[in-house]
């Protein structure tokens, strides 16, 4: 478990973070014109769509194992050239399932050579073997890796179903044991997290999830709230954004999301306070409070809030493309024609962030786990009379 002081270090580096990223937000609005800095914050690389698994509730999985991949992964020389030298400072490493591709731990060291970090790796964790972890563990000494977060969903025959692999689960919980095995030769811990999305099926299982993470030694439960939008949803916002095809929305589209909304803040609520008792953290996105969850998981509620991730955040995919954002698919530039800076700036990234901001989110942004939800106007929600959704 993480040393007692490790929670308020967290804790203090987050509102440093909030602090400044607060007054970077407030110049933003204050211009409107939708133009970020030259170049990301950070990026989002998907080294590849390739995946092991087939999760039921995946919001890509319509787009991953594409039959080109073999000819269309970025090579390194590519990945070279298209981040030069000192631009861009961190990058996120997400998929498709990140260890699929074998070359990973080369494309860490590139990075690496070029001053740049990776703030987090999110796996399934069912392929890192021995040489891998090994590899990990001196990124990590180094300073270069800071997190990796292993997908849990569940206690075993649950994750193993939901997965769609059976003894899944037993690889990640292997594998987990396995890199704090090896990080502890090095007298260095093991920066390791559950990351576990919330869904009908693992709602009243949260507490088994926690006692799974009480066995793996890992003090940091980051709960994912299910990502959905409902079809009317998606027509307004291509109305707004001005296209026609509902393919580049990429979240999970349904009338119903299968959870009762009155049911869920009580259940994560007793959660937390289970989890505490252990010394265990859950951390929960988009943030908002437990009493918020009945709105957030009514269809069709109007929900308001701010979103800046496309101002600080590119997403790269396997292939070189920019896409908008992760779950508004738009394609804005494509590397292999352009530099980054180039796309960064261009036409339509530029058009679609002012959007943004005048709209605060978009109408399929409300579910989304990098938007800040606005609940200030509590009267005029509780005013809207839910759409019926089954228990």
């Amino acid at each position: 478990m993480a040393a007692p002081h490790d929670g308020f270090v967290r804790k203090l580096r987050n509102r440093v973070t909030r602090t400044r990223r607060d007054w970077q937000t407030n110049k933003l609005k204050e211009r409107g014109d939708g133009v970020a800095d030259s170049l990301p914050h950070f990026v989002v690389y998907e080294p590849t769509l390739l995946c092991n698994l087939h999760c039921n509730f995946c919001y890509v999985a319509d787009i991953l194992n594409p039959e080109d991949w073999r000819s269309k992964e970025l090579t390194l020389d590519e990945l070279d050239r298209m981040f030069g030298e000192g631009g861009v400072k961190a990058y996120n490493i997400t998929g498709g399932e990140p260890f699929v591709r074998k070359n990973l731990l080369d494309i860490f060291t590139l990075f690496k050579g070029k001053g740049m970090r990776c703030d987090y790796i999110t796996t399934n964790g069912t392929v890192i073997s021995e040489d891998r972890a090994q590899g990990l563990a001196e990124l990590t000494k180094a300073g270069f890796l800071k997190h990796i977060s292993v997908s849990i969903d569940g206690p075993p025959e649950f994750h193993d179903e939901v997965r769609g692999q059976r003894g899944a689960f037993q690889k990640s919980a292997d594998n987990i044991r396995l890199l704090r095995k090896v990080y502890a030769t090095r007298e260095i811990a093991a920066p390791i997290s559950i990351n576990t999305t919330l869904t009908a099926g693992n709602l009243h299982l949260l507490e088994d999830v926690v006692d799974e993470a009480e066995k793996l030694e890992v003090d940091l439960v980051g709960l994912n709230q299910l990502m959905f939008a409902t079809p009317r949803e998606v027509d307004e916002t291509l109305a707004i954004i001005g296209e026609t095809n509902a393919d580049v929305i990429s979240t999970h589209v349904t009338e119903d999301p299968g959870l009762d909304p009155k049911a869920v803040p009580p259940v994560l609520r007793k959660a937390v306070e289970y989890a505490a008792a252990k010394g265990i953290t859950i951390n929960w996105r988009p943030g908002q409070s437990t009493d918020d969850l009945e709105h957030y998981y009514t269809p069709d509620r109007p929900l308001k809030g701010q979103c800046f991730y496309p101002f600080f955040g590119g997403r790269i995919t396997y292939d070189g493309k920019v896409h908008f954002c992760p779950f508004i698919r738009i394609e804005v530039g494509d590397l292999r024609e352009q530099s980054l800076e180039e796309v960064w700036n261009s036409p339509r990234y530029v058009e679609l962030r002012q959007k943004l901001l005048e709209h605060g989110i978009f109408p399929v942004c409300r579910r989304c786990c990098k938007v800040e939800l606005d609940y200030s106007d509590r009267e005029a929600l509780t005013q809207i009379e839910p759409v019926s959704t089954s228990a």
